[in-house]
Order: structure tokens, then sequence, then C-alpha cells
């Protein structure tokens, strides 16, 4: 960015320099000019550019007599009047320019190493061309040899023209860099010759003058030809002596008078740059430290979650999808990685949300079944002192207490039948009417009940699920009979089974909400979204069936115990079995309608048992699914473990491809290095022994046999060399063959597009063989119509008509024809760029 065009001073604020032409150089030209160059590497050429050193700076300084302060205010006053109308950049603008300038020196900097290798494969094609004979054209060797000069050398010409461009490219915000600095210093220069201070008298401070301008404008007595060489010529303070108003000379290469950097000086602002992009890259590699820290953690929280749900339930949960394992590569995305987790983070609190209602629901309601099934075995065995009570299955097992549950009501059944035909001594109207009394008070109080909740609902907005009900129809006020006694009976046993029924349904819906759990796309969310709307509503309405069967079993339990009470009332009561007898007959007539009402219960038994076997069958259906399901389980847990054996194995092998890769990496990099050196080697013999001629003839000429013998093995050895690089370049050659192929397989792509092409000339070539019969059929028309047109209408009236649309047509047809011909062309045009882009990318890229 501190260039200074070649051939001015460093101070020089005289015209600006005129921009090259825009238009780029010859490939092969700018390859021969940059040809001296590349040999030394480019040694000293942006050097030679920016800095002014040598016998041409001697005369140009000699010419300029820095003690004469006349001459260096008359250069001064000229700059400042040559730089009135340079632009004055912004911040940002000088940010941004010096950016571009960073950016187009780098590529500057990578195509010029680029163009020196290409250079040293040109010089090695060159003296391998060399070594076969002219005369022998038809060698396949020598034209291989030849058609890789000619390649190297177009690479050569391309990338010097490339470098030439990138350069005039870098002059341009270097110019507008330089000019914005030369039009602050004018106005830093105006500005302090408005307001400046008196001159300070004795020593000044830190050695500076008053003004900016006194840098310059007081004598330079120090010699022109101790500057540096450094490309900052204006960042070393030897360049600028300085004398005070003593006489005396500051020592400006002291320490304790040395001139700071300036605020905003490029070096200050590269070195701050440089201190926050390292602290930028060493916050970045703390944040992604970091990032795989939570990556791992939200892994092996995943990880405890999955476990958490399986533990649920294991039988069902047992093949749950495991946690993404997280690929810390170099082309891996942290962002990616952290949503993969975070979603199936997602999903596992979801799955376990659902586990836990399942769970909790289940819980309640076998805690409610076991208390019932405990108030019925402890009513039993108070009623019957030879009643021997089953073991009651555990809590979990739903399915077992509602078993336990109607074993207990049929006893409880039986009973009751016994009661009733026990004969004169027990009094059982009493107690069936106390029963019927309990139960109908119990409906009340249930009714009561959800007339309540229902109010609840409405008040807090939520839907009423229990709007419809069986037990709406049940009239609470109906008198005691024997028949109304049973229909209750049977409507507590269909509620029991119902809520049986309720329960697998429940059971089914909730494996399904399970399975849909595990998946992630749109349709499936919305599917579990909808199921478990249903959920929710089978789960209100499952609620409400256990609190019907709570108050059924109340009522059933109340029934129970007033019964237990009759009969220990009527034991004792010996008094009333005068009523007892004067009531057989009305006995008698209760129990023909009791043994109807006993006929209709075993009818809704056997249904009952039927439905039971029914549910026996589905348990037993349920149970070998679950077998098949847990050897599904198991056939997928020994494919997944194969599975990742095979990723093992194929990781493995993928590494080893790696390391094979950077191993032919490697020998391609020696073989261009044994190239170049070989072509050395040879060049150093061309040089060292001449000619082929030349050595044959000093061979001859030797008499020393000893020498004889050297040379002999020195040949060998070169003849080895040389098989090894044959070998090489037979390597290259396998290379060029694949490209070659890939070559061919464009060519086969163009021919298609001229087939293509072909094709629409002969499909253009039979419109126009239908033009000309259309024409041959309309002047056959105009003839007829000429001939036969008679006096009452306009001769050539009809051919006229014909005409006009057969025109009308035909500018229609040859339109459409146009436009199908301009897309064609279009796409031959885009196959055959695409062609010459790709043969352009084979020939620039490097063997």
């Amino acid at each position: 960015m501190n260039g200074f065009a070649a051939g001015r001073p460093p101070f020089d604020y005289g015209p600006p320099v005129r921009m090259p032409s825009t238009s780029s150089p010859n490939g092969r030209p700018a390859a021969n000019g940059l040809r001296r160059d590349v040999p030394k590497g480019f040694v000293g050429k942006p050097a030679s550019r920016f800095n002014s050193t040598g016998s041409n700076q001697e005369r140009r300084l000699a010419r300029v007599d820095l003690k004469d302060a006349i001459q260096v205010h008359l250069l001064t006053e000229t700059a400042l009047s040559d730089s009135k109308k340079y632009e004055i950049l912004s911040q940002e603008e000088v940010d941004d320019l010096k950016k571009q300038s960073q950016v187009l020196a780098q590529r500057v900097e990578s195509t010029r190493a680029n163009l020196a290798i290409q250079s040293k494969y040109r010089d090695a094609a060159v003296s391998m061309a060399r070594l076969y004979d002219p005369s022998q054209a038809d060698d396949p060797n020598a034209r291989e040899a030849e058609r890789e000069r000619i390649a190297c050398e177009r690479q050569c010409e391309l990338l010097a023209a490339e470098l030439f461009n990138l350069e005039k490219r870098l002059m341009g915000p270097q110019r507008r860099l330089l000019e914005h600095t030369a039009g602050i210093l004018q106005l830093t220069h105006k500005a302090s010759k408005k307001r400046r201070p008196p001159p300070p008298i004795g020593q000044l401070m830190n050695g500076i003058p008053g003004s900016p301008e006194s840098l310059y404008t007081y004598s330079l007595s120090g010699s022109s030809h101790d500057q540096t060489e450094d490309d900052n010529e204006f960042d070393d303070p030897s360049l600028y002596p300085l004398d005070f108003a003593d006489g005396g000379r500051a020592n400006v290469r002291s320490k304790k008078n040395a001139i700071e950097i300036p605020v905003k000086s490029p070096i200050r602002e590269n070195n701050q740059l440089r201190g926050e992009m390292d602290r930028v890259r060493e916050e970045n590699m703390q944040l992604r430290g970091q990032t795989d820290m939570i990556i791992r953690k939200l892994q092996s929280l995943n990880g405890s979650l999955r476990e958490t749900i399986v533990r649920f339930n294991p039988e069902v949960n047992g093949g749950y999808q495991r946690p993404p394992a997280p690929n810390f590569g170099q082309g891996s995305n942290p962002a990616e990685l952290l949503k993969s987790q975070v979603e199936y983070l997602e999903s596992c609190l979801v799955a376990m949300q659902a586990e836990q209602e399942s769970y909790a629901g289940s819980k309640e309601t076998g805690q409610r079944i076991e208390s019932l099934n405990l108030n019925l075995r402890d009513l039993l065995m108070s009623a019957d002192t030879r009643y021997t009570p089953a073991p009651i299955p555990p809590e979990s097992d739903i399915g077992g207490q509602l078993s336990y549950l109607e074993a207990s009501i049929q006893l409880v059944d039986g009973h009751l039948s016994k009661a009733s035909s026990r004969g004169p001594d027990a009094d059982t109207g009493p107690v069936l009417t106390r029963l019927w009394d309990s139960i109908q008070k119990g409906l009340i109080e249930a009714r009561q009940r959800k007339e309540d909740r229902r109010k609840a609902q409405s008040e807090k907005g939520l839907v009423d699920d229990d709007a419809v009900s069986e037990d709406e129809g049940i009239d609470a006020t109906e008198p005691y009979s024997l028949a109304a006694f049973a229909s209750r009976v049977q409507f507590l046993n269909a509620q029991a089974s119902r809520l049986k029924d309720q329960k697998s349904v429940l059971k089914r819906q909730i494996k399904q909400q399970r399975e849909l759990n595990n998946k992630s796309d749109t349709e499936k969310d919305q599917e579990m979204a909808r199921k478990q709307e249903e959920l929710d509503q089978t789960t209100q309405r499952l609620i409400a069936a256990d609190k019907e069967a709570a108050d059924a079993q109340r009522l059933l339990s109340k029934a129970l115990e007033d019964l237990e009470s009759a009969r220990s009332s009527a034991s004792v009561s010996e008094s009333a079995a005068a009523e007892v007898r004067e009531r057989d007959a009305k006995i008698g007539v209760l129990e023909t309608q009791l043994m109807e009402t006993k006929a209709k219960v075993a009818a809704a038994e056997s249904g009952a048992g039927n439905e039971a076997q029914k549910l026996a069958d589905m348990d037993l259906r349920i149970a070998s699914l679950a077998e098949e399901k847990s050897a599904a389980d198991d056939k997928i847990q020994s494919l997944s473990k194969e599975l990742e054996e095979k990723t093992a194995k194929l990781t493995d092998k993928e590494e080893k491809l790696k390391v094979k890769e950077g191993e032919l990496e490697q020998l391609n990099m020696t073989l261009a290095e044994l190239k170049t050196e070989v072509t050395i080697a040879r060049a150093e013999l061309d040089g060292a022994y001449g000619s082929r001629a030349e050595r044959a003839a000093d061979v001859a000429a030797l008499k020393n046999n000893s020498e004889v013998v050297k040379l002999q093995n020195q040949v060998e050895k070169l003849k080895q060399e040389l098989g090894e690089t044959v070998k090489e370049l037979e390597g290259i050659t396998k290379e060029t063959i694949g490209a070659e192929r890939e070559k061919v397989e464009l060519e086969v792509k163009l021919d298609e597009a001229l087939s293509s092409k072909t094709g629409l000339e002969t499909e253009m070539q039979k419109f126009r063989e239908k033009v000309s019969k259309l024409e041959e059929e309309l002047d056959a028309e105009r003839l007829k119509a000429s001939s036969g047109s008679g006096s009452g209408g306009r001769p050539g009236a009809g051919a006229s008509m014909l005409s006009e649309q057969f025109r009308a047509t035909m500018r229609e047809e040859r339109k459409r024809f146009q436009e199908d011909l301009k897309e064609e062309r279009a796409r031959g045009r885009k196959l055959e760029e695409e062609l010459n882009r790709l043969k352009r990318g084979q020939t620039l890229s490097p063997r």
C-alpha cells in the first residue's frame, strides 16, 4: 500500500502516475518477460517497485540537493498544489481499500508461486523434449514429450497473464490510498500553517518540531544514501534528521527521543488486526470446545433418558431408537449436531411424558380396583366362614385385578341367589328393599357429583366429556321390584365389562401413542397430535368410568352391608316368623319372578363368559405377539451390532484409503521433485560434458581405461535414473489417459447435441418441402379458381382467400420454427461453452 511508481523519488508529490492500459497483454510475451524472473524466484521484484536503491537512486538524488531549503520548499509547494484535487476517503473506504490490497497481494503471491512451479515443470518438459532426436517424429514418447511441453508452456502463459492482471488490479487501490495520503498531508500542511504556535526556545519535546510540515521543511542535512531499503520508508526516523533552534541535531536513533508510531499507522493497525484475529481465533476455539462439551453432555443425557424410557416398559420400549452419535470430524457442523441432539431430547421428553401419564393412570386405576377387591374379600369372608379367598394380584396387573373383581361379583351373585332361595326362615324382602334404596341413593349421589363436576368444568371453560352417560336413563325414583333389581345388577355387571373393554382400548391407544412418539416428520406429528387428543378424551372417559365404577362398587358394598345386617336381625328376631308365614304366598309369587330373573341373569352370565373367553383369547394372542416382537427386537439388535461392526470396518478402510491417498500425493510431489532434479542433472550434464556427439568424441579420444570405466558406470546410473523417470512418466500418462476418457465423454455429449442439431435441420428441410408442396397446391387452386370463376363473383376471390389463409398459416409455422431453432441453438452454445470450459480446466490443472 505504500508502494511508489518506478522512476520517481519516494518523497515526490508531483503529478500522479498514469495507470497502464486496461488491455491485458498476450500470454506468450508476458511469459517470456517473466521467464527471466522465475529462476530467481521473483527475488527483488516487489522491492524494485517500492524502493529506489542503487545507482538510479544515486543519480536522482544527485540532482536534488536536500540541503537547499529553497529547492525543498519549491518541491513542497509543487506537491501541495498538485495534490489539491486528490480525493480524500473516509475511514471505512480506507479500510476497504487496505483489505482489498491485502487480498490482491495474497493472490499475487500465490499466483507467482504457482507460476514458479509451472515454470520448473516447463523447463523439465523442454529438457525432456530435447532428449529425443527431431528426426524421430513417429516416436510416441517424443510426441508425448512435445505435447507435455506445449501444455506446460500454455499453462505458464495463462498464469503469466493472470499475474499481470492481478498486479494491474493491485495498483488501483494503492494509487487511491497514495492520493488519499497526499490529500491528507496537503490539508494538514495548510491547517498547521494557519495555526502554527511560536517555535519553542531551547530543547524541543521528544525532538519533534511544532508542526507536522516541519518534518519536511527543516533542513535534511543527513546523507541521502543512508535511507533504508525496507518497504515502509516513511516509518524509519533516520530519513528525517531534525535541526533544533540552537543549531544542534537530535539523535533520532536514540531511544530517549525516538518518534513513536502514529495512532493511525498501517503498522499499528496491522498489529491490532493481527492481535484481534488471534483473540477471535482463541475465542472461536474456546466456543468450539464448549459446544463439543455441550453436545457430549446432551448425548449422555439422551442416553440416560432412553434407559429411563426403556425401564418404564421394557417389552414395548426395548427397541427405542438410540441417540445420534456426534461426529467431531473436520467437516462437522456443530449447529447440526446440536440440533439433532436437541430434537432427540425433545422426542424423549414427549415419550417420557406419555409413559408417566399412562403409568399414573394405570397406577391410580390399579389402586382403586385393589381397594375394591379388598373390600369384597372382607365382605365375602364375613358373610361366609367357609370362604377361602384367592391371593389378590399385584397392583400393576390391572387385568388380574379386574378378573378377581368379576369372580368376587359372581360369588356375591351366588350368595344373593342362595339367600333368596332359603325359605321361610329368612326375610329377604326387606333386605332387598333396603338394598334397592341404597342403590337408588347412590345413583342420586353419583348424579349430584356429576352435576358438580360439569359446573366446575363449564366455569373453567373445559369440554364436558360426561355429557352422555349410560346411567342418565335410569330412574332414581323407581319403586322396588325383583325385575328392576335384576336389571340393575345386570347394568352394574355390564358396566364392569365395559370398563374392562375400555382398559384394553386404552392399552392399544397408549401403545400406538408410544409408536407415534418415535416418528419425526410432519405427517406423523399431525397423527400424533390427533391420537393425543383421542387419548385425552379416552382418558377423561376412563376417569369418568372409574368414578362410575367406584360409585357402583360403593352402592354394592352398602347393599351387602345392609344384607348382612338384615341376616343378623332375621336370625335374632324370631317374633317375625308369623309375619313371614303370612307372606309365604307373596314370596312364592316373588320366587317365580326371581326364577325368571335368574334365568335372565344366567343368560347374561353365559354371554359374559363368552366375552371373557374372547378376552382370554385376545390375551393369548397379545402374549404371542409380544413374544414375536421380542424375537424381532433381538434380531434387530443383532443386525444393528453387525451393522456397527461393518461400519467400523468401513471407517477403518476409509482411514487406510486416506493414508494411501496422502502417500500417493507425497509420491506425486516426489515425482515432480525427481523430474526437476533429473532435468537439472541433464542440464548440468549437457553443460559439463557437451552434446552427445562431443561426448562420443571425448570417449573415443580417451586412452585411459580407468576413466572409461568410470564414465560407463556413470552412464549406467543415468540409465537407471532415466528408467525410473520413464516409469514415473508412465504413471503420469495413465492419469492423462483418464483425462482423455473424460474428454471423450464430453465429445460424446457434443456429438449428441450435434445430432439433435442435424435432426432439427432435417425437420427444417421437411418443413421447406411441405411449404413447396403447399405452394404448388395453392397455384393449382388459383388456376382452378381462375378457370371456373363465373360472371356473378369477382374473379380470383377464392384463390385470394386461400392465399391469405396459407400466408397466415405459414407465418405462424415459420415463427414457431424460428423459436424452436433459437432454443436448440442456445442449447448447443451452452453445451459447447461447457465443453470448452472443461477443456480449459483440464489444460489449466497441473500434472
